[in-house]
C-alpha cells in the first residue's frame, strides 16, 4: 500500500531559516499560522488553500505565500495531490535584508498581496536557494540568493496597504488572544474569558472567530504546539514536551502536531 505522504524537515545551518520538503496526497492541514514568512513552490500538482476567508487553487509552477500569524490551511487541489518545497523564514531576518537593500528612506514592506504568486523567474530563484541551504553550497551563493529572492520577493508582490480585517470587537478579539498567549499553561476557561470581556459565550466565541478564523480553543490548542515545537528545539522529547505544555497525553500532543506542521514530533527531533 502507497504511503499516504513523505515528508522532511529541515534547519539549516544559516540561521532564521526552516526548510519544509513534502508530497502529500490525501493529507490535510488544520487551521493553522505560522510565526515566521512562509513562502513555498509547489512543484508537481496543486493545492487547496484556505486563507482570509477564501478557497484558492495553487497549481504546479506557482509560488504560495502567507504572511506571519494569518490562520490558514492547506490540503490537496488534485488528484495526485501536491508536491513542494517551503521556507519558514524568520521576521527578524526579513526585516534585516529588506532594510540593507532597500531605498534611503523607504519602509520595507512587511505584508505580501499573496497567497497565488505567478512568477517563474522568482519561482527558479527559490528552487535554486532551498537546493543551495538543503546542501553543500558556498555561503556567497546561499547569500546571494536568499537576498535576491526576498528583495524580488517583496518589491514585486508586497502590499504596504494590507492590513487584517477589521472588527467592531476587535479590541476583545485582541484582549483575548494575549490573555490565552499569556496564561497558556493553565486551564483556561470560557467563564475566565468571559469575565476578561464582559462578554457573553456566544459573543466571545463568535467575536475571536469572526477576527481570526478559529475558536479560542482551538487557538489555545495552536498557541501549545507552538511551544511544543519550541521545547523540542532546546533538546526535550516529546513525552516530556507533552506534559510541560498541558496536553492530556502525548499522542493528543502527537496529533496535533501533526495536523499542524505536517510532520511527526519524532521525525521533527531528527531533523534538528
Amino acid at each position: 500500500m502507497q504511503k499516504e505522504f513523505s515528508a522532511i524537515w529541515r534547519s539549516p545551518k544559516h540561521s532564521g531559516i526552516e526548510l519544509f520538503h513534502a508530497h502529500f496526497r490525501s493529507f490535510a492541514f488544520n487551521k493553522h499560522w505560522h510565526d515566521e514568512l512562509a513562502i513555498g513552490i509547489i512543484q508537481a500538482g496543486a493545492e487547496k488553500l484556505d486563507y482570509r476567508g477564501q478557497s484558492n487553487i495553487i497549481p504546479q509552477g506557482n509560488i504560495v505565500a502567507i504572511n506571519p500569524g494569518e490562520i490558514h490551511t492547506g490540503y490537496s487541489g488534485s488528484e495526485q495531490g501536491w508536491h513542494y518545497r517551503m521556507f519558514y523564514f524568520d521576521t527578524k531576518l526579513v526585516t534585516q535584508i529588506l532594510q540593507q537593500h532597500s531605498s534611503p528612506g523607504k519602509t520595507p514592506m512587511p505584508f505580501l498581496k499573496g497567497p497565488i504568486i505567478h512568477d517563474p523567474e522568482l519561482f527558479k530563484l527559490l528552487f535554486q536557494l532551498h537546493c543551495s541551504l538543503n546542501g553543500t553550497h558556498l555561503p556567497l551563493a546561499v547569500d546571494s540568493l536568499l537576498t535576491l529572492a526576498l528583495t524580488k520577493l517583496f518589491a514585486n508582490h508586497g502590499d504596504q496597504n494590507i492590513s487584517l480585517r477589521s472588527t467592531k470587537d476587535i479590541s476583545a478579539a485582541i484582549k483575548i488572544r494575549n490573555y490565552l498567549c499569556d496564561h497558556w499553561q493553565y486551564n483556561v476557561t470560557l467563564e475566565q474569558l468571559c469575565q476578561l470581556t464582559e462578554m457573553s459565550q456566544y459573543q466571545l466565541i463568535r467575536c475571536f472567530s469572526k477576527h481570526y478564523g478559529i475558536a479560542p480553543h482551538q487557538f489555545l490548542v495552536l498557541y501549545k504546539i507552538h511551544q511544543v515545537r519550541l521545547l523540542l528545539q532546546q533538546g526535550l522529547n516529546a513525552a516530556t514536551a507533552a506534559t510541560e505544555c498541558g496536553f492530556f497525553d502525548q499522542s493528543h500532543m502527537s496529533r496535533n502536531f501533526k495536523k499542524t506542521f505536517g510532520i511527526t514530533p519524532g521525525r521533527y527531533l531528527k531533523s534538528i
